[in-house]
């Protein structure tokens, strides 16, 4: 039997929290005893907490009430001090805003990884956008297209030109299974070896580039990132950061550029 750990992070979402929970109990219900499936849902909420259900018959649920908000990586940074990562065949990553098809966890059971894989990617559709997000990077960025997008974060008014003119005229395609840089990080299924050769997720940045981040990871200690559009997940829309207002999403973005720009391209 394999066991899987899902680090989730929660930002007053509560909603999408209870569908993913759903989502998640109701494919671990499909995956015939194959499995283990261990939640861990980091609430980041600072104000007006809400008690979040703990008990299922299908999967082990543990909430970590944190009472302030951490951040993406900074939660499951947090978190992964208390219940390591190494415990498990493999660790999910994800938001709370997103839902999985019945069959994840059955196909995930019987994935056969081999032993350099770090990272899967999966179909993470999206409705709205009527495509998959993944794979979301598939050849590491050079350094001129990150310095680019920190001089956009650092102008807001620079970067909403681009999103209304080049960011939308971009063409969407389809890809095969097979390897790329960095997968999305809505959802995220990383190795056990990814652990073992990399250590716990150690991300000190709030929000945006972890993608980058783990790429970097996978990239400097020869691990394998592949994307597999057999482990379907459906993207909810941006519960957590769809409401910020432009110059918070970039003051964050801008933050995050330059850090990956330090300390992976200087």
């Amino acid at each position: 039997m394999k066991k899987i750990a899902i680090y989730c992070v929660n930002y007053k979402s509560y909603d999408a929290l209870h569908n993913y929970l759903r989502s998640l109990e109701h494919a671990a219900s499909h995956s015939q005893e194959s499995l283990a499936v261990n939640i861990l849902v980091a609430d980041n909420t600072d104000d007006g907490f809400q008690p979040i259900v703990a008990d299922s018959p299908t999967v082990s649920i543990r909430v970590f009430p944190f009472h302030e908000n951490l951040g993406y990586f900074g939660a499951i940074h947090k978190m992964m001090e208390q219940v390591s990562p190494l415990e498990f065949d493999y660790a999910i990553i994800s938001n709370v805003d997103v839902l999985l098809d019945e069959d994840f966890f059955l196909r995930l059971a019987h994935y056969e990884a081999s032993a350099d894989l770090g990272w899967i990617a999966p179909q993470i559709y999206s409705n709205l956008e009527e495509r998959d997000r993944n794979p979301k990077i598939m050849q590491r960025y050079p350094k001129r297209k990150l310095q680019v997008l920190q001089t956009l974060f650092r102008f807001p008014p620079l970067y909403n030109l681009y999103t209304h003119t080049a960011y939308k005229s971009k063409k969407l395609a389809r890809h095969s299974a097979g390897e790329i840089y960095a997968g999305h990080g809505s959802f995220i299924i990383l190795t056990r070896r990814f652990f073992r050769e990399c250590g716990i997720i150690d991300y000190p940045v709030f929000l945006f580039c972890e993608e980058i981040y783990l790429g970097e990871q996978c990239l400097s200690h020869g691990l394998k990132v592949r994307y597999e559009p057999t482990l379907r997940v459906a993207d909810a829309e941006h519960a957590s950061t769809g409401t910020f207002k432009r110059s918070k999403y970039c003051r964050h973005n801008l933050e995050a550029v330059t850090y990956i720009l330090e300390t992976y391209y200087a």
